[in-house]
């Protein structure tokens, strides 16, 4: 087939075999790319689910600081780049965790760099997430909370 093709042709089959190559590429990245990501969510699901099994179960003896940041992670996981504290009461109350003062408790894990703080003036409604530090403290707690199991211990984060 070769011999019977002129230069032209050639160059416009190189053309047509080099552009179905990078387009088979492009969709080999894109699978490798669509299963991490599916693999991720995954991943998140599992994590909301232990983190709620551990909220659920009455026999894990958390702080309310403990609560909270648990109630940021979850928020983080499930994609919410700020959240207030009555979103964070919600979810705790769904899950019999309300703890006396959650704004108080936020304050606090502020000041030791686990949450930051986002408001528009000193009377504005105020945001939260949890920073990277606050991040892995919750993925301490939880690695804690499930090696050690349900009952009576230590607080982790107080």
């Amino acid at each position: 087939m070769s011999s019977k093709m002129s230069v032209e042709q050639m160059r416009l089959f190189q053309a047509y075999v080099t552009k179905t190559l990078e387009a088979k590429e492009a969709e080999e990245a894109f699978r490798a790319a669509a299963d991490l990501e599916g693999s991720r969510d995954d991943l998140n699901k599992e994590l909301l689910q232990d983190i709620r099994g551990i909220l659920d179960d009455p026999g894990y003896r958390l702080s309310g600081t403990e609560s909270v940041l648990l109630a940021g992670y979850i928020k983080l996981l499930e994609g919410e780049d700020f959240t207030d504290t009555k979103r964070i009461n919600i979810l705790l109350h769904y899950h019999g965790r309300k703890p006396s003062n959650t704004t108080k408790i936020v304050d606090t894990l502020e000041k030791k760099r686990l949450m930051e703080i986002h408001s528009d003036g000193m009377h504005a409604h105020k945001t939260y997430r949890l920073t990277s530090a606050g991040e892995q403290n919750a993925r301490d707690l939880m690695s804690g909370l499930v090696r050690s199991g349900a009952g009576d211990r230590l607080s982790v984060v107080d």
